[in-house]
């Protein structure tokens, strides 16, 4: 009789020892399971974050001094034409199908030496997703001879330049931004969008 108490006293002793072990697997499983979980929730949460970084991006208009990198500009002015007239007195006008879009805009070198503008600093991007590079039609340049003002031209420190940008773009983009650069060459790659329409 007393064999048979040790022996019910050694197999529930067993089974508690078995239970034990098993709820400390089951636990170490769960941490496992659920650190992936926690892992992947710290990167959502980034991508998160980067996204309305994004969308908070501050928008700026028509007005505003944008920095971009040593460089800063200022559109001025914005017009839509499909015709540009001059006193030329060999082109009187340039026409297009589509619109002219012109852009009056200053820019300001705030680096310690000169820094180089050229017109293929600027780009038009419209509602539609397309790109815009300015116009060098020379018949448009005759006419709007202040659009030659942005051409591989130097500004020395502390110093501004005015100047027409202009773009010709099809008559169906009806909202769009102007995209200035951060340099020319080398010294560009930091872009900022001005909401023109």
């Amino acid at each position: 009789m007393k064999k048979l108490g040790k022996l019910i006293i050694t197999v529930i002793g067993v089974f508690i020892v078995i239970g034990i072990i098993g709820s400390m697997v089951g636990k170490d499983e769960e941490k496992t399971s659920s650190e992936p979980s926690k892992k992947v929730t710290a990167s959502e949460t980034k991508v998160n974050k980067e996204a309305k970084k994004k969308t908070e991006s501050k928008i700026y208009k028509v007005g505003d001094l944008v920095k971009v990198g040593k460089l800063a500009y200022k559109v001025s002015k914005v017009s839509a034409t499909s015709e540009i007239k001059s006193d030329n007195e060999f082109i009187k006008s340039a026409k297009t199908d589509g619109q002219f879009i012109m852009i009056s805009i200053e820019a300001f070198n705030k680096d310690k030496k000169a820094r180089m503008v050229d017109s293929t600093m600027f780009k038009i991007k419209d509602d539609q997703g397309r790109e815009f590079d300015p116009t060098n039609d020379s018949e448009v340049m005759m006419v709007a001879d202040e659009a030659m003002e942005f051409f591989l031209q130097d500004i020395n420190p502390g110093v501004s330049k005015k100047g027409l940008m202009i773009f010709e773009l099809p008559k169906d983009s009806a909202h769009y931004s102007l995209e200035v650069s951060s340099g020319f060459g080398w010294a560009g790659g930091k872009y900022e969008e001005i909401k023109l329409k």
